[in-house]
């Protein structure tokens, strides 16, 4: 599994480079319908991407919302067609679920 790596840019600026990651997966999701994605042992850090919006949960099912939630317990949106990079800590799963049919993928680094 690729790490992160740190670079410095023109202004010597410390900005985070990305390997391209050699673990990689993808889910299928059906319209309104959750699927899981287990995190390898080795992985700190993912980016999290889909053709359509999706919502991310970890650690349980993930949910559109469909009324506020105010508690702290929403799932974060991730806008079709964006790229989100999370650490992972001790997470061993995450879920992902869409209003619509579409491929979400997970790139997973060390």
């Amino acid at each position: 599994m690729q790490p992160l790596k740190v670079i410095k840019d023109s202004d010597n600026k410390t900005v985070i480079g990305l390997n391209i990651s050699d673990f990689v997966n993808a889910r299928v999701l059906a319209a309104s319908t959750a699927e899981t994605i287990t995190v390898p042992k080795a992985a700190r850090y993912i980016i999290i991407s889909g053709n359509a919006d999706l919502w991310v949960d970890v650690g349980k099912t993930s949910v559109v919302p469909a009324a506020d939630i105010t508690n702290g317990s929403s799932p974060f949106l991730v806008t079709g067609g964006t790229k989100e990079l999370r650490s992972l800590g001790e997470v061993t799963h995450i879920s992902v679920i869409s209003v619509q049919a579409c491929i979400a993928t997970a790139e997973f680094y060390a």
